[in-house]
């Protein structure tokens, strides 16, 4: 079988593949907060279920926001960050999600081409981290409110290190969620959910190919070694994982700024800059 092959069929496998549409089956039109509707991954739906039934409700994971399992291309990016869970403000991801769905204040538009541009991270057809701020600039900026413009300013240093304006810099890197469900706050690392065995295929493949991305734990470092079975720091693959440097009780800060101070090896922050500028 050749490579190309191989990922295909995984791809094929996808359980992310059919996601949207069988949410689009049950509602009128798309949303970007789904008052009304569980859109938890039906795979995924007893294992949450269970696990918020355990929970405060700070730490319950949203069922009415769309998942995240990765956030631009893995495939086609040359840094992939590896990190725990979207977060979760109600006033932004529920009030202001319903403002930009709301039908009666023009906004739609707004809502319909951020659909799009997560349909297209489904299937690894985007190409950045951010719909592109060239191509529609209120677009970018809706979906920047929408995300509390979080990854935007945690990268605001590597972005100035590596002399990228934003749409280039977007398109070089790529994040994955270990869990792709939203919370105010997560701290649980024992989740094994059915789709993360998706994640995995992709990691292990990408592992194997020529132009492997570098790739960046930045949070949850023990449970992606698990869920990879790869020991980030004896493995064949240690040099392709950079790890952050932990805090004085042994835990990668909460906060996930990328700057030169945050990494466990005094080279790891360069190597980063070096592997977004490959090619350019």
């Amino acid at each position: 079988m050749e490579t190309s092959d191989i990922l295909n069929n995984i791809i094929d496998n996808s359980p992310w593949r059919n996601y949207l549409h069988d949410i689009y089956n049950q509602v009128d039109k798309p949303c970007l907060y789904y008052e009304h509707l569980d859109v938890i991954h039906p795979a995924d739906k007893p294992v949450v279920d269970a696990y918020n039934k355990r929970r405060k409700s700070d730490f319950q994971f949203n069922r009415h926001l769309l998942a995240v399992p990765f956030q631009g291309n893995p495939l086609s990016a040359k840094v992939v960050f590896l990190t725990l869970n979207p977060g979760y403000i109600e006033r932004i991801n529920k009030d202001a999600a319903q403002m930009l769905d709301a039908e009666n204040i023009g906004c739609t538009r707004f809502s319909l081409r951020i659909h799009e541009y997560w349909s297209a991270c489904y299937d690894h057809r985007a190409s950045s981290i951010f719909p592109s701020k060239k191509e529609n600039r209120d677009v970018y900026t809706a979906f920047q409110i929408l995300g509390d413009w979080y990854w935007y300013d945690m990268f605001a240093p590597l972005r100035k290190d590596c002399y990228l304006d934003d749409d280039t810099f977007a398109e070089k890197v790529a994040i994955m969620q270990l869990i792709p469900y939203h919370s105010v706050r997560c701290k649980d690392k024992t989740l094994d959910l059915p789709t993360q065995q998706y994640s995995k295929q992709l990691i292990l493949y990408m592992l194997e190919q020529p132009d492997c991305p570098q790739f960046v734990v930045m949070r949850s470092e023990k449970k992606w070694a698990e869920l990879l079975k790869i020991d980030f720091r004896n493995s064949k693959y240690k040099d392709k994982f950079i790890l952050r440097k932990a805090d004085k009780n042994e835990n990668p800060p909460r906060k996930q700024f990328i700057s030169e101070k945050a990494f466990a090896q005094p080279d790891d922050y360069a190597k980063i800059v070096n592997a977004i500028k490959t090619d350019l």
